[in-house]
């Protein structure tokens, strides 16, 4: 099959504006629960084994539908149980007299120092075992105390009568003792006839539907989470469960300013030309032949890294700025920093040394000869290596002493050819809207260099995605690559103008049925960037496989992406309606707190495709 590039994921012009101010309020108080219940990595309770690295939001044991869910999730949520060490929580197993102590340890978080020596003959002394602290401060408080023997017996189950004199103590109840049987199981002069009695009337236990409360039972895991809820309730904590997570559904990808990729496509398979594309998404910008800067040569920026190795498939030189130029070699060029100087090793160990360093291959302008390529590595976004026919690299130090890696080549027709913007199987019309863009795009930034990369582009989407010879070679032979370059070919003098100025071509992957404005997406209104009908995104031509779209946020991130303790509902308070975006959304938390934020900022936060929203639902 042939490899096809996917659409950009995003705008060129992309985090290069402004953006409105997010309106985010002052970060109340956290809730009281929240602010205790924190646990530095405590091993699994029922477990020495470590701690994972993150908290389940739910177990297989305990589904939805479970009676003890929602108990099991709250205790998630405090961290108060991470579960036991095969994922689950373990909800039918007796719980221990060590376990028992952990969770009741982390609902209180005493502010405790452990003794160095262990009252206790089976506990070891030592603060790294996830129960040793608990036991401790659980006997100092008489709340379980040990046995005769000087024993704790950790692991020994605890039953239904035990665990309520427990929670009776944790709580610090002060309740009467019964003068009748509370169940017809627990005569009133029963050791845990108190107990149990206050469990009942403060509603946190009825028992079993016979009329008992099986006192002597071993009481399983998910029972003492059921309890301990109820008992926090008692004690003044919030017991509020908030969703494990949330269903977010949306339309669209990219920031959906000006041209969608997607919507070209349908409108080039309908019959339009690349100008009538164009007109539609840029109107009132205007599509002519351009100056002759589209034949001068463009900066684009390929990594910034303290070290690399450049290899070629030919003869490589070196041309170090005040230095002779380096003999013709073979092999791989390491690029190293010392000092203010760039320092390029041969492979024979030779070394030119300068402010600035130039690498050159055979087949390029720069030096005629046998086709070759070099490969750059870590570049694209540090992800993949990037392989270069055209142009030459150049090698300089940031202000960090980093080098920073730059591709020179000419901009229409060597820079161009290898723009990874849009499939090159798409129609024809459709490529050539694409070229007209993004040779609008590149002119913008052609009169200056960016002080912090001495570059005009970036290689990547907070530019426009580079990816070089990989592109313009596309397919057997390069018969894909061949239909990019035509389209470029085609249309080589043209850009888009607005009163005399080039047009700041921005675009994107699809949309929602309509363009964004840019003053939604950047705060600046532009006469050609204004929010357009965009059927075409949506139509079945398109092919879109974001014409819709769904993301499953966790609590945790939707509760740092609002800058809440947690999330129960979400909320949009504000829609655009002109395009349908959303504008403003806000959370509210378990005590009622509530964030605004902006759709670009909820976008952004959870890495969401777009920021048409069309629904947030927790589950």
């Amino acid at each position: 099959m042939p490899v096809i590039t996917a659409p950009a994921l995003d705008s060129p012009s992309a985090g290069q504006r402004p953006v409105r101010p997010s309106g985010l309020p002052r970060r109340l108080l956290a809730l009281l629960l929240a602010a205790v219940l924190v646990l530095a990595a405590a091993p699994l309770a029922g477990s020495a084994t470590p701690a994972r690295a993150a908290t389940p939001s739910t177990f297989p044991d305990v589904p939805a539908t479970h009676t003890f869910h929602e108990a099991v999730t709250w205790m998630i949520q405090q961290e108060i149980t991470e579960g036991e060490s095969d994922g689950t929580f373990g909800v039918s197993e007796d719980i221990s007299r060590a376990e028992a102590s952990a969770f009741l340890f982390r609902l209180v978080d005493p502010d405790v120092t452990p003794p160095v020596e262990s009252p206790f003959k089976d506990v070891p002394a030592d603060p790294e075992w996830y129960a040793y602290t608990p036991i401790e401060w659980m006997a100092t408080e008489g709340i379980i105390n040990g046995y005769a023997d000087e024993t704790f017996r950790p692991y020994r189950s605890i039953t239904r009568g035990e665990m309520a004199k427990i929670l009776y103590g944790v709580a610090g109840a002060d309740f009467p003792e019964p003068s009748e049987d509370p169940f017809s199981d627990v005569p009133e002069d029963s050791s845990y006839a108190q107990y149990i009695a206050w469990m009942k009337s403060e509603g946190i236990s009825q028992g079993y539907a016979d009329g008992t409360f099986r006192p002597g039972r071993p009481i399983s895991r998910g029972e003492a989470a059921q309890l301990i809820w109820k008992v926090a309730g008692e004690m003044g904590y919030d017991t509020t469960v908030f969703p494990v997570s949330f269903a977010v559904s949306g339309s669209g990808w990219g920031h959906g300013v000006g041209m969608s990729q997607y919507g070209a496509r349908a409108m080039a398979v309908g019959g339009n030309t690349s100008g009538q594309i164009l007109d539609h998404y840029y109107r009132p910008a205007v599509v002519q032949n351009g100056p002759n800067r589209v034949n001068e040569n463009i900066r684009v920026h390929l990594v910034t890294t303290p070290r690399i190795v450049v290899d070629g498939t030919g003869e490589v030189r070196v041309r170090a700025s005040g230095s002779s130029q380096a003999p013709a070699t073979a092999g791989a060029v390491t690029f190293t920093a010392a000092g203010d100087r760039v320092v390029a090793t041969l492979p024979d160990g030779t070394q030119q040394r300068s402010g600035s360093v130039a690498l050159e291959w055979t087949g390029t302008r720069f030096w005629k000869g046998t086709a070759s390529t070099v490969t750059v590595p870590d570049a694209n976004g540090t992800s993949t290596d990037l392989v270069l026919r055209h142009g030459r690299v150049q090698v300089t130090l940031n202000d960090h002493g980093q080098l920073n890696v730059v591709n020179e080549l000419r901009m229409n027709d060597e820079y161009l050819y290898g723009l990874s913007e849009m499939p090159s199987l798409w129609s024809e019309e459709a490529l050539k809207a694409q070229a007209v863009a993004g040779r609008s795009y590149a002119l913008r930034f052609m009169g200056s260099l960016r002080p912090d990369c001495d570059c005009n582009v970036w290689d990547e989407v907070n530019s426009q995605k580079f990816t070089g010879w990989a592109k313009e070679n596309e397919g057997p032979g390069g018969v894909y690559g061949m239909r990019w370059k035509a389209a470029v070919d085609a249309t080589s003098q043209q850009i888009l103008t607005h009163k005399g100025s080039v047009a700041d071509a921005s675009y994107h992957s699809s949309s929602a049925g309509h363009t964004r404005g840019s003053e939604e997406q950047w705060g600046e209104a532009v006469p050609y960037l204004t929010s357009k009908d965009d059927p075409y995104s949506l139509a079945p031509e398109a092919n879109n496989p974001n014409r819709s779209w769904t993301a499953s946020p966790t609590q945790a991130q939707m509760a740092r992406a609002f800058g809440l303790p947690n999330v129960v509902t979400v909320r949009e308070t504000a829609v655009n309606p002109n395009s349908g975006y959303t504008d403003w959304i806000t959370a509210t938390a378990s005590d009622g707190t509530t964030s605004e934020i902006t759709g670009n900022q909820f976008r952004s936060r959870l890495g969401l495709k777009s920021a048409f929203i069309i629904a947030v639902t927790p589950r």
